[in-house]
């Protein structure tokens, strides 16, 4: 077994786990999307930030299912906005526990997921490359001239 430095250590430990959570948020917003009950979301407040001159808007409020089954008081989006919204917002929730709704949109799954699966290959490869024996290269011994 190859020996593994203390930074390549660090890396492989923080891309297996970062890319462990990434990997499963986006899993877990995907099966929101695909599995979840379809609603409305009401603003009741929000909070802005500022990075890099850019405003994003956490907000939280309310949710009552497309189909009338169920109405949560106080649920928060789990992404940001670009700006406050003005109406009711298309979301979707686990079901009527949820404190946390899931906006329609392939970028809330795919950028986190996606971006997991690539830190868990990194990780797997740091491990593979330390488990990996060393190749044995062919010995070069001289050879004696055949005899004529």
């Amino acid at each position: 077994m190859a020996r593994m430095g203390p930074r390549k250590l660090l890396t492989t430990v923080m891309a297996l786990g970062g890319g462990a959570f990434l990997f499963g948020a986006g899993v877990l917003r995907l099966e929101t999307q695909l599995n979840g009950v379809a609603g409305q979301f009401v603003v009741a407040r929000c909070q802005v930030s500022e990075s890099d001159g850019e405003e994003d808007w956490s907000c939280e409020g309310s949710f009552r299912a497309d189909d009338g089954s169920f109405r949560i008081p106080r649920v928060e989006v789990d992404t940001t906005f670009a700006s406050r919204p003005t109406g009711p917002v298309r979301v979707h929730v686990d079901d009527e526990s949820s404190t946390t709704a899931v906006v329609r949109d392939n970028g809330v799954w795919l950028y986190p997921g996606a971006t997991g699966l690539v830190c868990l290959a990194v990780g797997g490869w740091n491990v593979r490359s330390a488990l990996r024996r060393p190749r044995q290269e062919p010995s070069r011994e001289p050879t004696a001239p055949a005899p004529s």
